[in-house]
């Protein structure tokens, strides 16, 4: 007898809903039964592409909240523009529906807060989807790390950048207090840092930025960010620094790299889609021992043209999911509200030293007659 399969229920009909709907729908198991969007034709439209058939279609996501028990989703996606997640997070939660939202869960830390809150309140799961975490690559990197692997770790130094003006969410421009990359590709790095400085063991106790901003609006463009960490409590290790780069001004090779005491972890291009590493031992200054890891990505049949870079891996997020509402948890363990949570502080923080610098007509302000060519929105 066949097991039923993973349902999915999707609110979106964006670019990436369609990679997330084209990877399900090439994972064992899973499923995608109900999608909604702004109208039904849209809706319809979406599943026709990219979903098998039989799907429930809705004209709005309320009407697909309200047809729960029609589709019999397990789990919602929500992939919907990024100032409308916390909304449709509580209203799923409050159906007690367990929810997977896209990055970022909220536009402030008060909101994410309030949406875990919320879902402790309901017991019902919620996971943001920091799809990196799930990467076999980071599971790897994160056992390591733990295990001792480089020593006590020293420092983090990470980059990502891509260049907006070929193409970017809508969201990325426009307004300083939702827009910019620290809200667009900020979380990729400070995901980095709390992977070597694991958020139940260390804090985030300064952070610092300094940016190019946009003409016009004042949306962070290129940032520089340092972070510090401080132990919890003894025995966990020394702390240490975060050096990191992020900018939507041009294409970077994205790598990042763990330092320690007696040797370093690699992220090779790129770590947001992890699929190697190279842990290096470090014997003296000059000679260590290399060990390089490589983790394909799950096969693709080359059917879709993916808009996001390696959207394929979209699975190992689903299965996450999948494995935690199995075992009974509240959330996966893979990314946490303690994850999180941690990791927009820093990019609160981060915001909050750039507004400074803007209303302080300091170096910030003076940045602002640099600019670059008017991006080409596209759909989230």
């Amino acid at each position: 007898m066949t097991a039923a399969p993973f349902r999915w229920a999707i609110t979106s009909a964006g670019k990436i809903a369609a990679d997330f709907a084209e990877a399900v729908r090439r994972l064992d198991g899973h499923a995608v039964v109900a999608v909604a969007a702004r109208s039904r034709a849209d809706a319809e439209a979406f599943a026709a592409r990219h979903c098998d058939r039989g799907v429930q279609c809705y004209g709005g996501y309320e009407a697909m909240f309200e047809g729960a028990r029609d589709h019999g989703a397990d789990a919602t996606y929500v992939a919907t523009q990024p100032d409308t997640h916390a909304e449709l997070v509580r209203a799923l939660l409050a159906r007690k529906m367990p929810t997977l939202c896209e990055k970022p869960l909220a536009a402030t830390f008060a909101e994410v807060e309030a949406c875990y809150d919320y879902a402790a309140a309901q017991d019902t799961f919620l996971m943001e989807g920091v799809w990196t975490r799930c990467f076999p690559a980071t599971v790897e990197a994160r056992a390591a790390l733990r295990s001792g692997a480089v020593g006590d770790v020293v420092a983090v130094q990470g980059e990502f950048g891509y260049d907006i003006a070929k193409g970017c969410p809508a969201s990325v421009r426009g307004h300083r207090a939702t827009g910019g990359m620290s809200r667009d590709i900020a979380v990729y790095l400070a995901e980095k840092a709390l992977l070597a400085f694991d958020s139940k063991d260390f804090s985030c106790v300064d952070a610092r930025a300094t940016a190019v901003l946009g003409a016009g609006d004042g949306v962070d463009l290129s940032v520089a960010a340092a972070l510090r960490f401080a132990p919890r409590r003894a025995g966990v290790g020394r702390g240490g620094v975060a050096s990191l780069l992020y900018t939507g001004q041009c294409d970077t090779p994205e790598t990042a790299v763990v330092l320690g005491t007696s040797g370093s972890l690699r992220f090779d291009a790129a770590h947001h889609t992890p699929t190697s590493l190279v842990l290096s031992t470090r014997a003296s200054r000059t000679e260590s021992a290399d060990d390089a890891m490589t983790f394909p990505l799950p096969a693709d049949d080359g059917c879709h043209a993916w808009n996001y870079p390696g959207s394929i891996a979209l699975q190992y997020e689903a299965l996450a999911v999948q494995r935690a509402l199995a075992s009974g948890l509240a959330e996966a363990p893979e990314w946490t509200r303690a994850d999180s949570e941690a990791a927009h502080g820093i990019i609160r923080d981060l915001k909050r030293d750039l507004d400074a610098q803007l209303g302080a007509g300091t170096a910030g302000a003076a940045a602002l007659a640099e600019d670059i060519a008017t991006p080409k929105p596209g759909d989230v």
